[in-house]
C-alpha cells in the first residue's frame, strides 16, 4: 500500500474510527498519508485512525496534515516515524517556541512546511546539536514575528532550500540571519517586503542558484553590486515589484542565468543600450514584460542569446530602428509575446525565420493589414495563437494544410470579414478554444464547425446568419462555453434530440430565434442562460423547475406572455432574474422570497397586483427594477429588509398610500424612482440622510472566471518540468465565464438613459415626480451632496424652495417644475458648479432669478416660466418702486367722535372679554385649540417670509450684482 488520502471532513460530525484497521490491513507498508481539514488537535489521531502503534509506520515518509488545529507537540509524538522525510503542518495552530531537539529527533526529516502558523521562532536548547538532516523549510503567511523567526534559523545551518512568503522582511537583522545561511540554493521570499539593502548584502550567499523576491511590493533602483556577485545565480524572479530606473550593468557578470523575469515594474531605458545581453549566454527564459523599457523592432541586441526560447516583451514601447531583412537571429524561440506594446505598427521581421514555436501572443496591438496566416504556416507545432484587439482586415485565410498542434485561437476583436472559413476542422483538428468574437464576420455558421472537439466556442458580435449547425453539441461533448450572441441568426438551435451534457453557460441573447423557447436550451447543467433580444413567444416553460443549478436566468426583451411560473421558484441558486420587456401578466409568485436573488429586473410587462411583502423580504437583493407594470397598493414597509438594496425603480405603475418611513433605512441605496404612481402624502425628511453614489455599489458580479490560455499554461508546465526551472508563475484568470453587468434605466436632463458598468457606478438620483406629494420641501433634502440628479416636479408641493440645496455639490439635473412652490429662487444656488438643467418653471415664485452668471447663465427663460412675479435676465428686467409718502399739512377733518378716556376704556373691556372668551373656547374644543396654534403658526410664518423677501433679499440681491 502506497498512499491513503482522506479527503476534508471539517463540516461534517462522523467521527472517525477503528473501523479502518479492517477494511485496510498492511499499513505498516503506507509510504504517503494525507489527513487533511479535519480540524484534529489531538495527537494521538494515528491511533485513532485505527493504524495501531505508531511504530507501525516504519515505512512512512510523507505525511501531510495541512488545516488542522495541533499545536506544537506534534513533534514530539512522531519521534517514532524513523522514516518520515516530508512533513506538511500548513494552517495549523502551532504557537509560541517550537524546540528544536524535537525536530532533531526527526532524523531523516528533509522537508517541513509550517506556513500560515503564528509560532514565535525555534529554540535551541543548551548542548543540543544542530540540525543536519533538514534541507528545505517553508515558512510566512501569517502574523508572527518575522524577524524573530528568520533569526531563530541559525540552528539549521545546513538549509539548502528556505522559503519565507508574505511577510515583513524589512529589518536589517533579517538581511544580516538569511546572509549568514551560506549554504542556500533556493531562496523564495515571494509577496514579502525586504530591506532596501538586501540586494547589495547577499553577494557572500555563493551557493545561491535561485532567488524569487516576487509580488513583494518592493521599490527603489536595483543596486550595481552585491547581488551580482552571485556567480551560481540561475534563476532570478523580480516579479511585481516597483523597481525602476535601468537595470545595472553589473547583472551582465551573472553569466549562468538561465532565468530572468522583470514583469510588472517600472524599468526604463532603451534594452539596446544593455550590453550585458551578449554576456548572459545561458539565457533561456526572459520577461520583461510591463515596464517602461524601450525595444528595438529588430530584437538584434539578442543575437548572442541562442540557448534564449521563452521571450515576453509585452506592455513596453517598440522602436524603430535599422532591420536587416536577412538577418537570421541565432536562438528558435518557443514562446514570443509582444501583446499591448507601443508603437508596434508591424510584426518584427525576425519572426519569418522561427519555426518551432508553440506559443505566440501578439494581441491588443491595433497590427493593420491581413490576418498573419504565415505564423501558422511556419510554425507547425505551434499550440495556441492569440490575436485579439488588433485591426486585421479581410477574409480570414486558413492555412493550406492541416495543423495538428493548434489547440488554442484567438482572433477576437479585429475586423476581420467574409464567412467563417468551411473548413475550419480540417485546418486545425485539434482545436478546443476557438474565439471569433467582435469581428464583421457574415454569413452562415458553417456545418463543419461541429467537426472541432471543442470546449469554448465565442462567435458573438458579429453578422452571421442561419441556423446553429445541428451537429455542433453532438461533434463537441466537452463543449461547456458557448456565446452566439449578438448576430442575426434564427432557426433552430439544437436538433430536437441533442441535450449536450456538460454545457454550463448559454448565450443566444441579441438574435432573431422565434417561436416558443425551445425545451433543449433547458439543460440542466446550465449555469447561466441568456436568451434575451429575441423573437421568442408563448409562455415561460415550467419545465424550468429542472435548471436547479441556474445562477443567472436572462430572457428579457422578447415576446413572452402568460404569468410568471410558480416552478421559477425551485432554482434554488438563482441569483439573477431578468424577464424585462415581455408582456408578462399577473402575479409575481410570493416563493421567491425564498431565493438567493441579487438582481431582480421585471420592468415593462403588464404584472400587477399588490406588492408583496415577500418580495421586499430579499436580503441579498441589489437591484430591483418592476417599473413600468400595473401594480397597485401601498409599498410595503418590510422594504426595510432590503439590506442590500443598491437600485430601486417602482416608477410607472399604480401604486397610492404614503412613502413609507422605512424606506429611509435602506443605506447603500443609490438610485430610487418612484415616478409616476399616485403616492401621497409629505416629503420625508428622512431622505436627506441617503449616503448616495459612495462608489460603493455593486455594478457588475463576476461568478465564474477561467484563462482563455490554458495552452499558454501548459506550455510554462512542460518548459518548466523538462528544463527543471524551479520558479513559476501561472496567469490570473483573464476570461469571465458568466459576467453579470447592472443595467438602471433612469431618468435624467429631460432624457431617459440606461446606466451600466462603471458608469452605474458613479450615478445617483432620486425621482419622485408625477405623484400627489404635498408639504414643503424638508431642508433636511440639502444634505443628498453626492446625488446627480434630484426630480420632484409634477407634485402639490409648496412652501420654499430650501436654502440648503446649494449644498448639492455634484447635483447635475434638478427640476421643481409644475409645483406650488412660492418665494423667491436661492441666490446661493449659484454655488451648483455641475448643474447642467435646471427648472422651477410653473410654479408661484416671485422676485429676481439668480444672476446670468456660472451654470445660470445657461439656462434660458424655459427654466423659469410659468412664474409670472419672477423678473430678471432672460426674464423681464426688475424694476424698483419708490412708495410716494404725502403728508397733508392742511387741516385734517377729524372723523373721531368719541371721547379719549372712554375708547380706551372700552377697548380693554372689549379685548379682555374677547380673550377670555378665546380662552374658555379652546379649552373647551379641543378641534378649535388645534386649528387656532395652526393659524398662529401660518400668520408667523407668513410674516417671517414677508421681511425675507421685502427686506433681506433685495440686499442680498443688489450685493450680487455689485460683484458681478
Amino acid at each position: 500500500m502506497g498512499t491513503i488520502e482522506f479527503p476534508s471532513l471539517k463540516n461534517r460530525s462522523a467521527p472517525i474510527d477503528e473501523g479502518i484497521t479492517k477494511k485496510c490491513p498492511g499499513m505498516s507498508n503506507l509510504v504517503v498519508l494525507m489527513v487533511a481539514g479535519y480540524g484534529i488537535n489531538d495527537t494521538s489521531f494515528l491511533s485513532t485512525l485505527g493504524l495501531g502503534k505508531l511504530t507501525g509506520l516504519k515505512n512512512l515518509e510523507r505525511l501531510y496534515l495541512p488545516s488542522n488545529d495541533f499545536n506544537s507537540t506534534i513533534f514530539s509524538s512522531l519521534k517514532h516515524l524513523p522514516s518520515l522525510k516530508h512533513l506538511d503542518l500548513t494552517n495549523n495552530d502551532i504557537g509560541g517556541k517550537i524546540e528544536t531537539s524535537d525536530i532533531i529527533a526527526l532524523s531523516n526529516l528533509k522537508f517541513l512546511d509550517l506556513q500560515m502558523n503564528n509560532f514565535e521562532g525555534f529554540v535551541t536548547t543548551k548542548g543540543s546539536r544542530r540540525m543536519s538532516s533538514l534541507r528545505n523549510i517553508r515558512l510566512g503567511g501569517s502574523n508572527s514575528n518575522s524577524t524573530n523567526i528568520i533569526q531563530s534559523l541559525k540552528s539549521f545551518s545546513s538549509l539548502k532550500r528556505l522559503s519565507y512568503e508574505y511577510g515583513d522582511l524589512s529589518a536589517s537583522s533579517v538581511t544580516y540571519a538569511i546572509r549568514n545561511l551560506s549554504k542556500l540554493e533556493y531562496l523564495d521570499l515571494k509577496g514579502s517586503y525586504l530591506n532596501e539593502n538586501f540586494l547589495s548584502s547577499i553577494g557572500q550567499i555563493e551557493s545561491l542558484k535561485v532567488l524569487t523576491m516576487a509580488f513583494g511590493g518592493n521599490n527603489g533602483t536595483l543596486p550595481n553590486q552585491g547581488w551580482c556577485e552571485l556567480k551560481n545565480i540561475q534563476e532570478v524572479a523580480l516579479t511585481n515589484n516597483n523597481f525602476e530606473g535601468t537595470i545595472p550593468s553589473c547583472l551582465g557578470n551573472l553569466t549562468s542565468l538561465r532565468w530572468l523575469s522583470l514583469h510588472g515594474n517600472r524599468f526604463t531605458g532603451n534594452i539596446a543600450s544593455y550590453p550585458l545581453w551578449r554576456t548572459l549566454t545561458s539565457l533561456e527564459y526572459l520577461d520583461i514584460s510591463f515596464n517602461q523599457f524601450e525595444i528595438p523592432l529588430s530584437f538584434n541586441q539578442f543575437d548572442n542569446n541562442s540557448k534564449l526560447t521563452y521571450l515576453d516583451v509585452g506592455q513596453n514601447t517598440i522602436t524603430r530602428d535599422v532591420e536587416f531583412k536577412n538577418w537570421i537571429p541565432n536562438f528558435q524561440l518557443q514562446l514570443f509575446v509582444v501583446e499591448g506594446c507601443i508603437n508596434l505598427q508591424k510584426l518584427p521581421s525576425f519572426l519569418h525565420y522561427q519555426h518551432d514555436l508553440r506559443i505566440i501572443s501578439i494581441d491588443k496591438n491595433q497590427l493593420p493589414g491581413k490576418f498573419p496566416t504565415w505564423l501558422l504556416e511556419n510554425n507547425t507545432r505551434l499550440a495556441g495563437l492569440y490575436a485579439r484587439g488588433n485591426a486585421f482586415i479581410g477574409p480570414w485565410k486558413l492555412p493550406s494544410t492541416s495543423h495538428l498542434c493548434l489547440e488554442q485561437l484567438d482572433v477576437s476583436n479585429n475586423k476581420l470579414s467574409g464567412h467563417v472559413p468551411a473548413n475550419i476542422s480540417s485546418a486545425f483538428p485539434k482545436l478546443n478554444f476557438l474565439n471569433m468574437s467582435q469581428n464583421l464576420l457574415e454569413g452562415p455558421i458553417p456545418s463543419d464547425i461541429g467537426g472541432l472537439y471543442l470546449v469554448m466556442l465565442d462567435i458573438s458580435h458579429n453578422l452571421l446568419s442561419g441556423g446553429v449547425p445541428s451537429d455542433l453539441a453532438v461533434s463537441s461533448p466537452a463543449l461547456t462555453y458557448l456565446r452566439l450572441s449578438n448576430n442575426r441568426l434564427s432557426g433552430t438551435i439544437f436538433s430536437k434530440d441533442i441535450r449536450p451534457s456538460t454545457l454550463f453557460y448559454l448565450y443566444l441573447n441579441g438574435n432573431r430565434f422565434e417561436g416558443p423557447l425551445p425545451s433543449n436550451i433547458f439543460l440542466k447543467p446550465l449555469i447561466a442562460l441568456d436568451a434575451s433580444g429575441n423573437n421568442f413567444s408563448g409562455e415561460i416553460p415550467r419545465w424550468i423547475r429542472d435548471n436547479t443549478r441556474l445562477i443567472q436566468l436572462d430572457l428579457a426583451k422578447n415576446h413572452l406572455e402568460g404569468s410568471i411560473p410558480v416552478e421559477i421558484c425551485n432554482l434554488k441558486l438563482i441569483q439573477v432574474l431578468a424577464l424585462s420587456e415581455n408582456r408578462l401578466s399577473g402575479p409575481v409568485p410570493s416563493c421567491v422570497s425564498d431565493l438567493p436573488l441579487k438582481h431582480i429586473h421585471l420592468d415593462k410587462n403588464q404584472l400587477g397586483g399588490e406588492l408583496e411583502d415577500s418580495l421586499f423580504n430579499i436580503s441579498s437583493l441589489i437591484t430591483l427594477d418592476l417599473g413600468y407594470n400595473n401594480f397597485t397598493g401601498n409599498i410595503p414597509h418590510t422594504i426595510a429588509l432590503l439590506s442590500s438594496l443598491n437600485f430601486l425603480l417602482l416608477n410607472n405603475n399604480q401604486l397610492d398610500g404614503e412613502i413609507p418611513i422605512q424606506i429611509c433605512l435602506l443605506n447603500k441605496l443609490s438610485i430610487m424612482d418612484l415616478s409616476f404612481n399616485k403616492l401621497y402624502g409629505p416629503l420625508l425628511p428622512c431622505l436627506g440622510n441617503f449616503k448616495l453614489a459612495e462608489n460603493d455599489a455593486e455594478t457588475r458580479s463576476v461568478y465564474y472566471q477561467a484563462s482563455s490560455r490554458l495552452a499558454w499554461l501548459d506550455f510554462k508546465s512542460w518548459i518548466s518540468s523538462t528544463r527543471h526551472y524551479h520558479i513559476s508563475y501561472g496567469f490570473l484568470s483573464d476570461f469571465n465565464l458568466m459576467d453579470v453587468e447592472t443595467r438602471v434605466q433612469f431618468s435624467t436632463k429631460r432624457n431617459s438613459y440606461t446606466y451600466k458598468g462603471s458608469i452605474l457606478k458613479y450615478m445617483s438620483g432620486i425621482d419622485l415626480s408625477s405623484n400627489r406629494l404635498t408639504g414643503i420641501i424638508p431642508v433636511e433634502l440639502g444634505n443628498l451632496s453626492k446625488i446627480r440628479a434630484f426630480n420632484l416636479s409634477h407634485n402639490h408641493i409648496f412652501g420654499r424652495i430650501p436654502y440648503t440645496f446649494s449644498n448639492l455639490h455634484e447635483i447635475e439635473s434638478l427640476d421643481l417644475s409644475h409645483n406650488s412652490l412660492n418665494g423667491t429662487i436661492p441666490v446661493d444656488l449659484l454655488e451648483l458648479h455641475f448643474l447642467a438643467i435646471f427648472s422651477v418653471a410653473y410654479n408661484n415664485l416671485s422676485g429676481a432669478v439668480p444672476p446670468f452668471k456660472a451654470q445660470f447663465s445657461t439656462f434660458d427663460k424655459s427654466s423659469y416660466q410659468g412664474n409670472p412675479l419672477l423678473c430678471g435676465y432672460p426674464l423681464d428686467e426688475c424694476y424698483g418702486t419708490k412708495s410716494s409718502n404725502t403728508s397733508n399739512n392742511g387741516n385734517e377733518e377729524s372723523a373721531g367722535f368719541l371721547d379719549t378716556d372712554s375708547f380706551y376704556i372700552s377697548f380693554v373691556v372689549s379685548y379682555g372679554a374677547i380673550l377670555l372668551g378665546i380662552t374658555a373656547v379652546l379649552g373647551i374644543n379641543p378641534y378649535w385649540r388645534t386649528t387656532w396654534f395652526r393659524l398662529v403658526e401660518v400668520l408667523m410664518l407668513n410674516s417671517y417670509y414677508f421681511l425675507l423677501d421685502n427686506v433681506v433679499m433685495p440686499i442680498k440681491n443688489r450685493w450680487w450684482r455689485n460683484l458681478g
